[in-house]
């Protein structure tokens, strides 16, 4: 007879819509405990900006004390930035970084005073953190530290027992392309090639994966949690193999006219 899964408490950000939502009524079919955070109030445990490290480490604390422990955590809230690098504003830049960075590492650093030997902590980056795409250096940049992050804590935290691992999902049916923060403007230099490289991104939704049996698999990662990285998606899984044995320059300029 095949032992009974233990009942775990499972935290998740971003846990109002793709992804985050769709691993949180995953684990609760599993019978899990799942606080799900999100800075608004609809639809989540509670609300917290993960960018705000004060409350988001209050936050954490309280879920920590009620239930004695943090089995899981999954930091999965995160947006996009599109545009000209050279022409973002500042504060875009820093307020990108602050989400999907630093907000995500706060998460699971909060969650880990509560976790023990066999305890696991997830971040959701993205396929983007393995190559870069034009017009989305930065999103790509602060997913690819995201990445980073995780590998650096994989290797402090094994000897404690603690598992980490980065899953990096391709495109999904979400609402995350709606929800991208989009500059348009190219200015002299790039023209109409920022809003033609975005609305060439945008165009390809329906051929993105679902998010069901997306949302499974990412799952199905979670719970194993045997190697550092996870890529979810065949076709990127195929492009992060040529980016290993193509020449830089060559990868670079074929996906510079893909995009």
């Amino acid at each position: 007879m095949k032992k009974r899964r233990a009942n775990k408490t499972v935290v998740i950000t971003g846990c109002t819509s793709g992804i985050g939502k769709a691993l949180c009524e995953l684990y609760r079919a599993s019978g899990d405990t799942v606080i799900g955070m999100a800075r608004t109030a609809d639809g989540a445990d509670v609300s917290v900006d993960v960018t705000d490290s004060s409350a988001l480490r209050e936050a954490v604390r309280s879920v920590g004390e009620k239930y004695g422990r943090i089995d899981t955590v999954i930091a999965c809230a995160g947006g996009g930035l599109s545009g000209a690098t050279e022409l973002l504003p500042l504060e875009e830049i820093q307020k990108q970084i602050d989400l999907n960075f630093t907000g995500a590492l706060e998460t699971v650093r909060a969650a880990l005073e509560y976790m023990d030997k066999g305890g696991t902590a997830v971040f959701i980056s993205s396929a983007c953190a393995l190559f870069a795409l034009p017009y989305r250096a930065t999103y790509c940049a602060s997913k690819a530290a995201v990445n980073m992050a995780a590998f650096g804590l994989y290797m402090e935290l094994k000897k404690s027992g603690i598992r980490v691992t980065s899953i990096c999902p391709g495109d999904i049916k979400t609402g995350f392309t709606a929800n991208r923060v989009k500059y348009s403007d190219g200015g002299t230099r790039y023209g109409n090639a920022p809003k033609a490289s975005a609305d060439k991104i945008d165009g390809r939704e329906n051929k993105r994966m679902a998010l069901a049996p997306a949302a499974k698999r990412i799952y199905k990662y979670c719970e194993k949690c045997r190697k550092p990285l996870y890529i979810v998606g065949a076709k990127y899984r195929f492009l992060n193999f040529l980016r290993h044995v193509l020449p830089q320059k060559l990868f670079l300029d074929v996906t510079a006219k893909l995009f």
